[in-house]
């Protein structure tokens, strides 16, 4: 019994140690929902009490869409937004999860903004 109990914690260990394998595209909802709806709002648009006071952008204006671009998105999550808006991601999110994200934001392209 013993050594049973000593084998499961080795391989639970094991388990915790290997990398985390590549971003999936589901994930990138729920690292939304996790990090940045807080803000930004379920639907991107920046109504939430916190995104108002900070001014949030509108992730489904056609202007935020026309006019940012995808490396302004990337950098924005990966280093912030300055005046401590927006915490930089950089060292809490993969490479892969932060192209997720980037990609979900121009998702919101479309989604019903007015002009």
């Amino acid at each position: 019994m013993i050594r049973f109990a000593a084998l499961i914690l080795s391989a639970a260990a094991v388990a915790r140690a290997q990398p985390a394998g590549p971003a999936q595209p589901g994930e990138a909802a729920e690292i939304f929902d996790r990090k940045c709806d807080f803000c930004h709002g379920e639907d991107g648009r920046g109504q939430t009490k916190k995104g108002k006071k900070l001014k949030a952008p509108d992730f489904t204006s056609p202007k935020f869409q026309k006019e940012t671009t995808d490396k302004e998105i990337l950098s924005a999550i990966e280093d912030g937004v300055l005046k401590k808006k927006m915490p930089a991601f950089k060292t809490k999110l993969t490479a892969d999860q932060i192209q997720l994200l980037a990609a979900y934001v121009r998702g919101f392209a479309g989604k019903g903004a007015k002009q």
